[in-house]
C-alpha cells in the first residue's frame, strides 16, 4: 500500500473515531439532560421520606427520653391496625409494636409483639382505656395471656397511657420496669408527669404522620 492510500485510510479512521465519541457524547449528555428533567418532576415528591425520617426519629426519641427520665427497663410504643378477616366478615383487631427503647442489657420484645390480635389483651385494654398513669405490679394483676406476655419479657411493673386522635385510641405507650430495687425507688409524680408528656407528644406526631399521608 502506497504511503498516500495509508494516509487517507488513517484519516477515514480518524473521521469514524472522531464520529463515535462525537455520537457517544451527545447520547451521554441527552441522558444526563433528560434524567435531570425527570428529576425535577418527581422532586416534589421525594420530601415524603424526610417527613417520616422526622417523624419516626421524633417518636424515638420521645420514648427514650421517657425510658431514660422514669429510669425504666423498657419503653414501648403500640399501635393498633387492621389485618384480615373472621369469616363472619368482621375485620381482626390487632396491635404491633413499632418503636422500642431499651436499657443496656435488657431483651429485646419487638420480635414477641407483632401483629398480636387485641382480644387476647383485653385486661390490658382496660387499664389502658383508664388514661391514668399509675404504676401496676403484674403479680398483682389477674392471670391472663396480658400478664403471661409480660412475665416473658421479665416486666415486674409498667405504667401505660392510651394514644388517642378523634377520641378513638389508636395505640398506647408503656413504661416497663424489670428491677425490684428499681421498683422500690419509683416516684410516681415522676412517671405521672413524664408519662403524660410523652403520650402528647407522639400524639402530636402520629396525627402528624397521618395529614402528611393524606396530603401526600
Amino acid at each position: 500500500m502506497s504511503m498516500s492510500h495509508w494516509n487517507e485510510w488513517v484519516s477515514l479512521g480518524t473521521a469514524v473515531a472522531a464520529a463515535a465519541v462525537g455520537f457517544f457524547t451527545y447520547f451521554v449528555r441527552k441522558k444526563i439532560k433528560n434524567h435531570k428533567k425527570s428529576k425535577d418532576i418527581i422532586s416534589p415528591t421525594l420530601d415524603f421520606p424526610d417527613k417520616f425520617w422526622h417523624t419516626h426519629t421524633q417518636l424515638q426519641e420521645t420514648i427514650t427520653e421517657l425510658r431514660l427520665r422514669v429510669d425504666c427497663a423498657r419503653t414501648h410504643l403500640i399501635q393498633f391496625h387492621n389485618s384480615g378477616y373472621f369469616l363472619d366478615g368482621i375485620g381482626m383487631k390487632r396491635m404491633s409494636l413499632t418503636h422500642e427503647s431499651l436499657e443496656r442489657s435488657v431483651s429485646d420484645e419487638s420480635k414477641n409483639h407483632q401483629d398480636l390480635l387485641m382480644s387476647r389483651f383485653m385486661s390490658l385494654l382496660d387499664i389502658i382505656r383508664k388514661d391514668k398513669a399509675d404504676l401496676y405490679i403484674v403479680t398483682e394483676m389477674d392471670d391472663c395471656y396480658a400478664k403471661q406476655n409480660l412475665e416473658s419479657g421479665n416486666v415486674i411493673a409498667f405504667s401505660v397511657l392510651p394514644l388517642q386522635k378523634d377520641n378513638m385510641i389508636i395505640g398506647y405507650v408503656m413504661a416497663q420496669w424489670c428491677s425490684w430495687n428499681k421498683v422500690d425507688g419509683i416516684n410516681e409524680e415522676i412517671i405521672e408527669d413524664w408519662m403524660n408528656r410523652s403520650q402528647s407528644l407522639i400524639e402530636v406526631e402520629l396525627t402528624n404522620q397521618k395529614r402528611q399521608t393524606e396530603h401526600k
